[in-house]
């Protein structure tokens, strides 16, 4: 046990969630927005409720991952190879990585409707309902992503192995140019998920990442002290 060599070849998997499964409360929305239930503005507070109420209807949750036949990957000088790709990773992600025996990839889409229906907002003048679709979407997906972690944890618990944290391209020194690399190791529309000539992902509401695998990867504080991207929602949903 706890050897890669129970896992002869790539493991692709792919999920489909409900909407309970990857849900917002009410207290938790206007946590994320920097307020209490005491400080909320009242507008606000009807907006959230209007939003929840319609929003299990406007999202389609799926997600997946695919680990990679460790023979196909290789870690070395803030880089990493898989099938003859390079991931200019950078020194912070590769720091994490660099005791991984293998590489997976994991993506997750809430899918277009709720980008749609936030647009639809921005483009009648109603900011606030936009803005505040947008930041659920935001933290919808990051929940999905986090859901599927925790089954691609389940799945190397079964080796004995253990994952690093997960990275997305255009974090850390990581250029999202590499999502075309990433994408390119993917099946096509992968979770109905595509990218761009931009490197953008299709729906917008996506997340695609990094993770280590192996007996000695090891999880760890994400180190926003040391990361210089404002922007960042990991850095904004740790706070």
């Amino acid at each position: 046990m706890g050897s890669l060599a129970q896992i002869k070849q790539s493991i692709v998997k792919e999920y489909g969630f409900n909407y309970d499964s990857c849900s917002v409360s009410e207290n938790h929305i206007i946590e994320l927005l920097g307020y209490d239930a005491d400080t909320v503005p009242e507008p606000i507070l009807e907006t959230i409720r209007f939003i929840l109420l319609n929003i299990p209807g406007k999202v389609r949750f799926k997600s997946g991952y695919k680990i990679f036949n460790s023979r196909k990957v290789k870690l070395t000088g803030n880089n990493f190879i898989i099938d003859n790709r390079i991931f200019n990773c950078g020194k912070i992600i590769y720091s994490s990585l660099k005791d991984s025996e293998t590489i997976a990839f994991l993506i997750s889409s809430v899918g277009e409707e709720i980008e749609k229906w936030s647009k639809y907002f921005m483009d009648n003048n109603e900011m606030l309902k936009g803005y505040l679709i947008d930041k659920i979407a935001s933290e919808l997906v990051e929940q999905l992503a986090d859901k599927t972690e925790l089954l691609l944890e389940e799945e190397l618990k079964q080796n004995e192995l253990k994952a690093t944290n997960r990275y997305s391209p255009g974090y850390c020194g990581w250029s999202v140019s590499d999502q075309q690399n990433l994408f390119s190791l993917l099946p096509t529309s992968f979770c109905g998920i595509s990218v761009n000539d931009n490197s953008m992902m299709i729906p917008i509401k996506s997340i695609s990442a990094v993770i280590g695998i192996g007996k000695n990867a090891e999880k760890k504080d994400y180190e926003c002290s040391i990361c210089e991207i404002d922007f960042c929602y990991k850095r904004e949903r740790n706070a």
